[in-house]
């Protein structure tokens, strides 16, 4: 049997973002964490310009980790610690976790996603196909 964290084991993690009250991160991981027996904590960082983000990263030193989304993909690199091969490739984070010593590690699983949404469709029947988006890199 799982033994349940004390409020003092609490973890924070959270979305950055602008604009994200559409979002429905912060209900899934805190029907998550509940149905797993954590008193882990997931909020919006909603931040109206980019001249934000450095901000918010130093005053939260707490958080463990963040979901990054539009439009700070990008602009979050240069306050990173360091970046996964992955997001290194990409040009985008939109995972960030803060390791034990408190560096901030970027990284992209956008396209593990993406790449298992089309996986019912390869391999392709046709060599060409068409990718329609909203943006991201």
């Amino acid at each position: 049997m799982r033994e349940e964290k004390n409020d003092w084991q609490m973890a924070r993690f959270g979305l950055i973002g602008k604009n994200i009250d559409y979002s429905f991160s912060r209900t899934y991981f805190k029907e998550k964490f509940e149905g797993e027996g954590r008193n882990d904590t997931y909020e919006n960082f909603d931040l109206p310009t980019a001249d934000a983000l450095a901000e918010l990263l130093l005053s939260t030193p707490d958080v463990k980790g963040y979901n990054v989304t539009i439009p700070y993909k990008e602009a979050i690199i240069p306050l990173l610690d360091q970046l996964d091969e992955d997001a290194l490739q990409i040009g985008a984070v939109n995972t960030i976790k803060r390791n034990e010593k408190g560096q901030l590690i970027g990284c992209n699983t956008d396209h593990i996603g993406f790449g298992k949404a089309l996986q019912q469709y390869l391999p392709l029947k046709s060599p060409t196909a068409l990718i329609l988006g909203s943006g991201g890199a």
